[in-house]
Order: structure tokens, then C-alpha cells, then sequence
């Protein structure tokens, strides 16, 4: 994918996005939440063109393409946020266990870390679904449309507004692809004993 190509996916990311704003500021929830995270997923695309230009080879095809993209933006979060950790430490600091659970507890406890965990177990691309299909089972649950709200939107604004400002710095999406190909085998290897 040229860079012509990824400016228009990008663009059509944000047509998405703004849609879901329109549907959002006119109380119809459950449809904004499933087009926004069609735009993020549109972010996600992009960002595994990069990485695959890049040399990525775990990508994994037993996955699908909706839950690779998710984990590819929840993958550049992190990466944001596990890059701002480690420069509040001292420079100069070594690279203990006790630094490295010092970083794993703040991602772990972070927005991004709860995003990411979602998107893993694949709630997040379970929930677009149930935005848009109606089943019985998920009447059953309790899980009608009308349970969607504005905030639950809103949150996949900020992370589409994340990820598209991640993806255009190039250490962000040098330590989002490692984290992403380290997720692989512990993603397949969840969704064979399914």
C-alpha cells in the first residue's frame, strides 16, 4: 500500500469517525459505537501495512482481519504509552525485573492496557456485533442496543485519536509491531482451544 492509498484509508477512517460523531450526538449509540470501531479498524489496516513493509511476519491469518486490526491499534497504544513509562525513569536507570514490572504494572493499569485487554479477548469486535445484529441470545443477556451511551463512543474516539497520531512516529510503530507479534501466538493459540 503507497502512501496515496494509506491517506485514503486514513481519510475514510475518519468519514467513519465523524459519522459515528453525527449518529452519537443524535442518541443512536449503538450504530455511532459499531462505525467508530470500523474507522478504527481502517487505522488498524494501515498500521499493519506499515508493519508488514517493515518485515512483520507473525502475522497470523487464523485470526481474523477485524481482530488483527483491532490488535494492531491496541498494540500502537500500548506502545505510546509503554514509551512515555519508561522515559519517566532516570536515564541512566538499569534494566531491572524490578523496572520491568514497574512498566508492566503501569501498562497493565492504564487505559491503553485495559483497551488492548478487550480487544484480545475479543470483546471489543463481540460488542461492534451485537451494535449491529439483533440475536436472541443477546436479548436474553440483556444486551439490547439501547444499552450503548455516548461514553462508550467517546472511548473509541480517543483511541482512533491515538492511534492515528501514533502511526505517523516511527519509534511508536517500531515497538507497537513488537509488541503485536509478541500478542500472536498467545492470541491464535487462545482462539484454537476455542
Amino acid at each position: 500500500m503507497d502512501m496515496e492509498r494509506r491517506t485514503k484509508v486514513i481519510a475514510n477512517s475518519a468519514r467513519l469517525i465523524r459519522d459515528a460523531k453525527f449518529l452519537s450526538d443524535n442518541d443512536r449509540c449503538a450504530s455511532a459505537f459499531a462505525l467508530a470501531v470500523l474507522g478504527l479498524e481502517e487505522i488498524g489496516k494501515v498500521i499493519l501495512n506499515i508493519w508488514i513493509e517493515q518485515g512483520m511476519r507473525a502475522d497470523d491469518k487464523r485470526l481474523s482481519a477485524h481482530l488483527r486490526k483491532q490488535n494492531a491499534v491496541a498494540a500502537l497504544l500500548l506502545a505510546v504509552h509503554a514509551v512515555a513509562e519508561i522515559k519517566k525513569s532516570p536515564a541512566g536507570r538499569p534494566v531491572s525485573d524490578e523496572f520491568t514490572e514497574e512498566v508492566a504494572k503501569a501498562l497493565f493499569e492504564s487505559a491503553e492496557g485495559r483497551f488492548s485487554e478487550v480487544v484480545t479477548l475479543g470483546a471489543l469486535d463481540k460488542t461492534k456485533q451485537l451494535a449491529l445484529y439483533f440475536d436472541d441470545w443477546s436479548e436474553e443477556l440483556g444486551m439490547q442496543h439501547e444499552k450503548f451511551q455516548k461514553g462508550d463512543v467517546e472511548k473509541i474516539f480517543e483511541q482512533a485519536k491515538g492511534a492515528v497520531a501514533a502511526v505517523a512516529d516511527q519509534h511508536y510503530v517500531r515497538v507497537g509491531m513488537a509488541i503485536y507479534c509478541a500478542k500472536i501466538p498467545f492470541l491464535v493459540g487462545k482462539r484454537n482451544k476455542s
